[in-house]
């Protein structure tokens, strides 16, 4: 009988959660559980929250300080550091990375954001004039027969060529597409980084296809935009012509895949690519924007028709730009997209004598002042620059190098 009391009450036992040795452990009702479950997803709900406060307050973070470095204007180009360079005339400077290229009759150096020299290569030119893209520069003697092509690192290889170059491009793979004059004729070579000739070139002359004025080769090194002033009747006429030098290419007379003459006598003196599908041709009374989206059939996309004269243009990665006089009122500066989409556009209340787009800036100066804008079109800094300027480069939103007066100078805009 006490044996059968004894089994029940166990079983009562186990039946209210007493269990395992002899040690009460209470299970929890329907009602504790569901408090647990609900308490445990408040946590959560309490953590997510939390981590999106701390995600938008990073966004609201990053936004304020883009908003400030695109609205904020500096008052002042203060001289963090200069360096005396020794005096030649002939000497020419580009952005190049993010230091500098020099480049005289006597060779070319790269200097850093100090000033300091990286590297020095010597030669010998009459009017050295220089193109770079991306890690490659290239160097020409103007109606000479010499050119050297550069990386960041030093002389990669020179070429010496047979007729007098006139004018040169160079991609940023260290292609070089090169005019070489002759009295009869032209011919535009090309020659890769190392300075071997390629054997691939175009003769022009001014009979057949034209006298080419200027020329620009893709960022790839695979196609040539070239401006050629014709005779049509015995006037004279002005066309912009594509070719493609890829494999696609060798399937086409001349490799010539397409040819503009909208232009009329409007001289085109200046053709750039913007960027690997985008170029742009200046004439004397328009703009004209090309895509090369498709590589075998280039297509003008955008015609900016000026009213007014032009009196300077400027162009860079991803921009193109003039400056323009209208019947004696303020110049006005527009700036373009690739595309050929206005971006801004701006009276200019100051002489100038130089207008670039270096980075992603627009700098406009004259040897005592400049005028600074992002390519949003918001001025940065209006005011004077210490001491002669020849050049200004922009190596960030508030580093720049002024070049001038026989020396450089490191400015910080504050």
């Amino acid at each position: 009988m006490d044996r059968n009391k004894d089994r029940e009450s166990r079983k009562r036992r186990l039946r209210a959660g007493v269990i395992d040795s002899g040690t009460a452990v209470p299970f929890p009702d329907e009602e504790e559980q569901a408090r647990r479950r609900e308490s445990s997803r408040r946590r959560r709900r309490i953590r997510l929250a939390a981590g999106l406060s701390v995600v938008l307050l990073a966004a609201a973070g990053v936004f304020g300080y883009q908003m400030y470095r695109e609205n904020h204007r500096y008052e002042e180009a203060a001289v963090l550091w200069e360096k005396e360079l020794a005096a030649d005339a002939s000497s020419g400077y580009e952005a190049y990375g993010e230091n500098v290229l020099r480049y005289t009759r006597d060779g070319a150096s790269y200097l850093d954001k100090k000033g300091g020299e990286v590297w020095s290569q010597a030669f010998e030119m009459k009017a050295p004039f220089a193109a770079v893209r991306g890690d490659y520069a290239a160097v020409a003697d103007r109606n000479g027969y010499a050119i050297y092509i550069f990386d960041r690192d030093g002389c990669l290889g020179t070429a010496a060529t047979d007729l007098p170059v006139s004018k040169i491009s160079v991609s940023s793979t260290g292609v070089a597409a090169v005019i070489l004059e002759d009295a009869k004729s032209n011919v535009i070579a090309f020659y890769d980084k190392t300075g071997r000739k390629l054997q691939v070139e175009v003769q022009t002359t001014l009979a057949g296809n034209g006298y080419p004025i200027d020329l620009a080769v893709s960022p790839n090194g695979m196609l040539l935009m070239v401006s050629y002033v014709y005779l049509d009747e015995g006037l004279m006429q002005n066309q912009v012509v594509f070719y493609n030098f890829d494999d696609e290419g060798q399937g086409v007379k001349d490799r010539l895949v397409g040819g503009f003459r909208e232009y009329g006598n409007s001289i085109v003196a200046r053709v750039r690519f913007l960027d690997d599908i985008h170029a742009c041709a200046f004439a004397q009374d328009r703009l004209c924007f090309y895509s090369l989206e498709h590589t075998m059939k280039p297509e003008l996309t955008k015609q900016v028709d000026i009213n007014g004269e032009i009196d300077s243009i400027c162009y860079g990665e991803g921009y193109a730009g003039v400056i323009v006089s209208e019947g004696g009122g303020p110049k006005k500066l527009f700036l373009y997209g690739a595309s050929g989409k206005e971006i801004f556009s701006e009276e200019i209340g100051m002489g100038y004598e130089h207008v670039e787009i270096s980075g992603s800036h627009v700098l406009l100066y004259s040897e005592a002042e400049c005028r600074i804008y992002n390519t949003s079109g918001k001025l940065k800094y209006a005011g004077p620059l210490p001491g002669g300027t020849d050049k200004l480069l922009c190596l960030g939103e508030r580093s720049y190098i002024q070049i001038g007066g026989q020396s450089m100078k490191g400015l910080e805009l504050n």
